[in-house]
This record gives C-alpha cells, sequence and structure tokens, in this order.
C-alpha cells in the first residue's frame, strides 16, 4: 500500500462525475467519503465555465478554498498509484503549456465516522481569493459538497464539438473573468 497516493476528489473526478467515469480504470473505486480536518469550501460559480485547459466540458467549476465558511469539504478519497497520479495532474494542473486553475498541495482529510485521517493529494484554487471575491460578490456559492446536478449537462467546449476527441489544450471560459467569451488553449501542432 505505500505505493498508492491517497486522493481527494470533491469535484468532477467524484465517483459517477464526468472526470471519474472518463478515468475510471485508472481510479477506481473510492476508499469511502471524507471531509476536510481544517476548514475548506467548494466554491462553484453561478455560470457555467471552466478555465481548465486539460478539461472537455463547460460545467459548473469546483474549486477548493481553504478557510473559507468554517465548512469542511467533502470528497471521495481514492488510493491510487503513480499512472492514476500522472493524469490526475495532467488534467488539473495544466495543459499545453497553460497553467490550470488548480495547484496541488496536500490537505489533512477524516472520514465521516471520524475514525481514519489520511494526508491527502488534492487541487486546490490557484488563486484562492479570486475564489472568494466570487462568493463575496454574489457570483458563487461556497459549499459543503459539490453536488452531481451542478455538474450535469456536460456540454463540450467549443474546441471539442469543433473537434470531436482532440487532446488539449482544450478552450478556456474563465468564471473568474465573467465566464462569458471562451479563449482558445495553447496552440496546439
Amino acid at each position: 500500500m505505500s505505493d498508492l497516493i491517497p486522493y481527494f476528489a470533491y469535484g468532477t473526478t467524484q465517483k459517477g462525475f464526468a472526470h471519474h467515469r472518463r478515468l475510471r480504470d485508472l481510479l477506481g473505486e473510492p476508499v469511502g467519503r471524507f471531509r476536510t480536518a481544517g476548514p475548506h469550501a467548494i466554491v462553484v460559480p453561478h455560470r457555467a465555465a471552466c478555465s481548465n485547459a486539460g478539461c472537455r466540458y463547460v460545467h459548473r467549476m469546483a474549486a477548493l478554498v481553504a478557510g473559507e465558511e468554517e465548512l469542511h469539504a467533502e470528497g471521495d478519497l481514492f488510493l491510487i498509484g503513480r499512472t492514476a497520479g500522472d493524469a490526475i495532474d495532467e488534467l488539473e494542473t495544466g495543459a499545453g503549456g497553460r497553467a490550470a486553475p488548480y495547484v496541488r498541495e496536500q490537505v489533512t482529510v477524516v472520514s465521516l465516522d471520524g475514525a481514519t485521517t489520511y494526508s491527502a493529494r488534492a487541487y486546490y484554487a490557484r488563486e484562492p481569493a479570486r475564489w472568494r471575491a466570487l462568493v463575496a460578490s454574489g457570483r458563487a456559492d461556497a459549499l459543503r459538497t459539490y453536488p452531481r446536478d451542478l455538474a450535469t449537462g456536460e456540454t463540450l467546449k467549443d474546441c471539442c464539438v469543433r473537434d470531436p476527441g482532440h487532446p488539449p489544450p482544450h478552450d478556456v471560459v474563465d468564471p473568474l473573468d465573467g465566464g462569458l467569451a471562451p479563449r482558445r488553449g495553447a496552440a496546439r501542432a
């Protein structure tokens, strides 16, 4: 088990969500439901957008923000191998040379029954102050859990409609900039 990496999934890599379905063979089944030991919120903008060039979908993004709202974010805990860890890094930390909205850090999580604690890999908001500002301005919610209905629709980004199945980078629709105009990810060869 020492070669397995604890990974805390609070957004679309949770079991049954779009990215979990795509990466199911690498992620497997979650160990269980866990929550952050310290205060963290899952910030979800009201507008569908996605500033992650590694993601094919326009949806209501989820960003982990520490210290927000005295909430303890909940999600699935997976024990993953290096290949799965690399795939999650590629999805969450950048594609095609473009920085993603997330940074990889460790977070302490505890099972919902309080019996088990892990130091787990998680992907935090790269610019937490900007995500907090979305909440303060009423353009996002700070939540304990990311409900499945907020990630539904799975609307493909324009680049994926034009060129189905293309590799990243994908268009960027940034919720921090109002989420209105898509920008093309870094140019592909």
